[in-house]
């Protein structure tokens, strides 16, 4: 995704739960749920202390581009924020999933495999 250069955050409002809507300066609005963020497996406590409704609610938006909590204890990316995305990267690109990874890891280990079986074989490896 390809953000727009000058477009800042207008507001961000507390929808209920973990949802928050913002508006951008240049008209795009977005709603993003933290939920699966704060209750991802192996979640830093620092972030998971704003499961607490009362300090999840207390945020600010720092420079008309940050969403912060607390003194700096949990931010995204301006580029997260706008594509409505906790998966995008502060370059606007998609990170990768740990899904994805974890199958990547699987099939370079099972190359690895046949790579050892074929060496064991006699055949040369590059």
């Amino acid at each position: 995704m390809t953000i727009p250069e000058n477009i800042f955050i207008k507001s961000a409002k507390y929808l209920g739960d973990y949802r928050i809507a913002f508006r951008f300066t240049d008209g795009h609005s977005t709603e993003i749920d933290f939920h699966a963020f704060l209750t991802a497996h192996g979640q830093n406590p620092m972030a998971t202390q704003f499961l607490d409704i009362t300090r999840f609610k207390d945020f600010s938006i720092e420079q008309r581009v940050d969403l912060v909590w607390g003194d700096w204890e949990m931010c995204f990316p301006f580029a997260a924020l706008y594509a409505g995305d906790l998966g995008v990267d502060s370059l606007g690109k998609k990170r990768l999933t740990q899904t994805r990874t974890a199958s990547r890891r699987s099939a370079t280990l099972r190359g690895d495999a046949v790579r050892k079986k074929r060496v064991s074989k006699g055949a040369t490896v590059k």
